[in-house]
């Protein structure tokens, strides 16, 4: 994600943005917003704003836009790989709701790092969000002796699973990514909505811009793609209520059969976490305007379940 990060803001301040690290939102007043920097308070006027400040955004609230009620909370440590060959890079889930109530935890080997974290519902763990990663990192597949000691970063915070909020722009700006509630329902990825969204914003605010026709962003509508997410969001609700690791057992052994397979298949690898489609690449049929920029956020997402224990 540094390297991610680090590649779009140099993309952005190509395209004349300026960013300022390290400068945090405080508020609105009419038309100013108030940022806090190293240097101390910054007053900007702008005539649009974007919120793309998190699950708990401020800036939706500002706006007077929705705010995300559903949320699990996530922690993850990351270790450096002594042997990126020994094991294979490999992604391991685990469904047990003692550790992961709602949701599952993981172990990432990328050949560089590995990442591993747990997520849930706050009041479902039931010896703390820490206590459940210590537990799972004691006996999380694919980690050596080696692995288990030294993290070299530690990462937490909340991650929304209510879907596609209702109220997500109105005539004085909009909400992307986490803000916005634009994470996969059932998987909780992030980085690929995010993106599809934070296109089709743009799309929308560059013809607002460009016509002064604030009406334009009547058009950023999360309607129609909430209805095509009904099926993820249905799927979410049993996940949370699931609170027997036999059922869970028991839901995987289902999985296995031919049908569950599909059924697997279609939910993790298929192009359907948002109902967007994914961006046209230039030169295959879009003209594609250069953006001002694009703000990401990442949680744990769709990937490949190899360890259902």
């Amino acid at each position: 994600m540094a390297e991610l990060c680090t590649w779009a803001g140099e993309q952005a301040e190509q395209h004349g943005v300026q960013i300022m690290l390290g400068t945090s939102y405080q508020g609105r007043d009419g038309a100013a917003y108030h940022l806090q920097g190293p240097h101390g308070a910054v007053r900007v006027l702008a005539r649009l704003v974007v919120g793309a400040d998190g699950a708990r955004s401020r800036v939706a609230r500002d706006l007077g836009l929705d705010t995300n009620r559903a949320l699990l909370v996530g922690a993850e440590e990351t270790y450096p790989v002594h042997d990126p060959t020994d094991p294979p890079p490999t992604f391991h889930c685990t469904l047990d709701p003692r550790i992961a109530p709602g949701y599952l935890a993981w172990v990432v080997h990328d050949g560089v790092h590995v990442h591993v974290g747990t997520a849930g519902y706050p009041a479902q763990f039931r010896h703390g969000l820490r206590q459940s990663l210590a537990t799972y990192r004691a006996q999380a597949p694919g980690l050596s002796t080696a692995t288990r000691t030294g993290p070299v970063e530690h990462r937490a915070g909340p991650i929304p699973v209510g879907g596609l909020l209702r109220r997500i722009g109105n005539r004085d700006g909009l909400l992307v990514g986490d803000a916005a509630g634009a994470v996969s329902p059932l998987t909780a990825g992030g980085l690929d909505p995010c993106l599809r969204l934070s296109d089709h914003a743009a799309l929308i605010l560059d013809e607002a811009l460009r016509t002064g026709r604030r009406e334009s962003l009547d058009r950023y509508d999360a309607a129609p793609l909430r209805r095509r997410l009904r099926g993820r969001t249905a799927l979410r609700t049993v996940l949370a209520h699931t609170s027997s690791s036999r059922l869970v057992e028991a839901a995987f052994t289902g999985l296995r059969t031919t049908p569950g397979r599909a059924a697997a298949r279609q939910i993790l690898f298929s192009d359907r976490s948002f109902p967007i489609d994914a961006p046209t690449a230039p030169g295959e049929g879009e003209d594609v305007t250069p953006r001002q920029g694009r703000t990401v956020e990442a949680c744990p997402g769709d990937a490949r379940v190899t360890t259902p224990r």
